[in-house]
């Protein structure tokens, strides 16, 4: 071997400690290093990415939501180090003059501590880069956007979304190119459709980043706080249904370790979806990265960070709730009285009076009393459904065939999850809306006004959403009996329903469709904590899930240590049937064409 072979392979293989939570193989078609899963540990597709303010070689001082007021940004990670990275110097040149005149923003970062600002410095003038270059000196922009190989763009659209992350094409050597995922992203993003590709595996050379000191990297007001705000302010304030609010420092301080304990248990936030199966609205998801961030945090003694007084005051969930001219606005008034400190349920009926067939596309609550309310699951009781063949029968002469239209549960703190204009769940003329109502009981009669507001479809021909159920039951021999469910159309895929209660092994689910992919559905994983099972509702996905007709819904048998071959579906506990089923919610795909 020689040396300069040897010094090469030595650049592949050292950073891989570095990125310990990070897989990487090297497969016949690269024969380099790239990710086993392109799936980031700190930002995820389709979520908004923190402001990021950053200084580039040139001199200039960039914010990046100014960037996105112009257009996309597009960050990609080289290496000076790289010989991968290196054969991309003309491609982005190249894609830069093609996209600079429709407003697109190419950014260059550094973040390999090898890389000094000198090299840095050298290489840009050689590769006479036009786009604005920085050295990621800290590791700051890296860490913040999940960045791990060289090279590796992340493209944000203008609403500041991570709308594609991973390889910039498909192949190192240009004349074998197959797929431009990166330019594919920024057509589809300036022609505002949907990404085609939204995360690939990338492939080259591993970052290895600089350890800062944990005292001067972490604080409340520049790290914390971004943490709680997206995950636990819905809940952790003055009138939600958490026990104590985490709105200032002080609070945070003072349930400090409180927050470690439930956080590294992942108790907290009560999130049971795993990452990888689905990609939801309004996840609650704590990764590895940021949970490892509030212990080393609290470690370090909760420094409060030198922004502390300039934080904007906390804002409750309430103010993202969705404000739109077609809400209807029901008033309900109910007293409720049981044992000091028991809970306690009744069930409320509203005749509704809209004089037509409506779609509806969410709900959500307005609480005078949230200490009292703790959750309320809300029903269409329609009047008519469609039989499986299409056919439409009616509850006034077949009353047996009435059925309850489950549109998910909200508690104090909740941001409604909506379905998009032109979809919705069908609420025939004359049907009814029940209520479960799940409160908590005092020493003295309480007074509750809910404010229940309904969100309608407003386009003449909204698609109607249609229910897809997969079930396991059990036979004698207590072996798992699967069934599966065939889409004898092409359809589009908006939500999930998972069971109440999983069991041990947990539950997943993927699409088979007729050319042999497998799409990865839901993973609901095991839980130890009953009360865990109550945050199982109707969960939506970030963008509807395209399947062909014939695909197949199917439990995922696998044989691993978190899902066995069999399912023990017995739950002594609760003295459940033998029997669990998912409910996906899916439109046709004739009926409904996505933005």
């Amino acid at each position: 071997m020689t040396p300069k072979i040897a010094f090469i392979l030595l650049i592949f293989a050292l950073p891989i400690a570095v990125h310990a939570q990070v897989d990487y193989t090297i497969p016949k078609k690269h024969r380099v290093i790239q990710e086993k899963s392109p799936q980031s540990s700190s930002v995820l597709i389709n979520a908004k990415v923190s402001d990021i303010s950053f200084t580039t070689l040139q001199g200039n001082t960039h914010t990046l939501s100014v960037l996105l007021q112009q257009g996309p940004v597009v960050f990609v990670f080289l290496s000076t180090e790289c010989p991968v990275a290196q054969r991309y110097t003309m491609r982005l040149k190249r894609m830069n003059a093609e996209f600079a005149e429709k407003h697109v923003t190419i950014v260059g970062v550094y973040s390999n501590e090898n890389d000094s600002v000198d090299d840095v410095k050298a290489y840009m003038t050689r590769a006479e880069f036009p786009f604005p270059i920085v050295k990621d000196t800290d590791g700051g922009l890296a860490r913040c956007l999940g960045a791990t190989m060289t090279p590796q763009a992340h493209l944000i659209d203008t609403s500041g979304i991570l709308r594609y992350r991973g390889s910039i094409d498909d192949n190192r050597y240009e004349t074998r190119i197959k797929h431009r995922y990166l330019k594919d992203a920024l057509v589809a993003i300036l022609d505002r459709k949907l990404v085609p590709v939204k995360e690939t595996a990338a492939f080259g050379c591993t970052i290895h980043l600089p350890e800062l000191p944990i005292e001067k990297q972490i604080t409340y007001s520049e790290h914390i706080v971004p943490i709680l705000q997206k995950n636990c302010l819905t809940c952790h304030h003055q009138d939600g249904i958490a026990p104590f609010t985490l709105a200032n420092y002080n609070d945070v301080k003072a349930h400090a370790a409180k927050i470690v304990e439930q956080t590294e248990a992942r108790l907290m936030p009560p999130w049971r979806l795993e990452q990888g199966y689905g990609k939801f609205k309004n996840e609650l998801r704590l990764m590895d990265t940021e949970i490892e961030m509030i212990a080393n945090w609290v470690n370090a003694n909760t420094p409060a960070g030198t922004k502390l007084n300039d934080l904007p005051a906390a804002q409750s969930s309430e103010t993202s709730i969705p404000r739109e001219p077609d809400i209807i606005e029901i008033p309900i008034e109910f007293k409720a009285l049981s044992a000091e400190g028991k809970h306690a349920s009744l069930t409320i009926t509203i005749k509704t009076d809209f004089g037509k067939d409506v779609f509806v596309r969410g709900f959500n609550f307005q609480s005078k009393n949230t200490k009292t309310t703790r959750r309320v699951t809300t029903y269409l009781k329609t009047q008519r459904n469609v039989t499986p063949d299409g056919n439409q029968f009616n509850a006034q002469t077949n009353p047996n065939h009435a059925v309850d239209v489950r549109l998910g549960t909200w508690a104090p703190g909740f941001t409604p999850a909506l379905l998009p204009e032109g979809v919705g769940y069908l609420l025939p003329k004359g049907s009814q809306i029940k209520l479960n109502v799940l409160y908590k009981g005092s020493d003295r009669q309480e007074h509750e006004n809910l404010q229940l507001s309904l969100y309608f479809s407003n386009t003449p021909e909204t698609a109607r959403l249609h229910k897809a159920t997969l079930t396991i039951s059990d036979n004698a021999n207590r072996q798992g009996a699967v069934s599966s469910y065939e889409f004898k159309n092409d359809v589009y895929v908006f939500a999930v329903h998972p069971p109440t209660y999983v069991d041990k092994q947990g539950l997943r689910v993927v699409a088979k469709t007729p050319t042999g992919e497998h799409i990865k559905m839901l993973w609901v994983k095991e839980s130890h904590i009953e009360w865990l099972n109550e945050w199982l509702d109707i969960f939506h996905y970030s963008e509807p899930i395209s399947l062909p007709a014939g695909s197949r819904l199917e439990f995922d048998m696998q044989k691993d240590s978190e899902n066995q071959n069999n399912l023990d579906l017995s739950d002594e506990k609760n003295n459940k049937a033998n029997k669990v089923s998912c409910h996906f919610f899916y439109v046709l795909a004739s009926e409904y064409e996505p933005d």
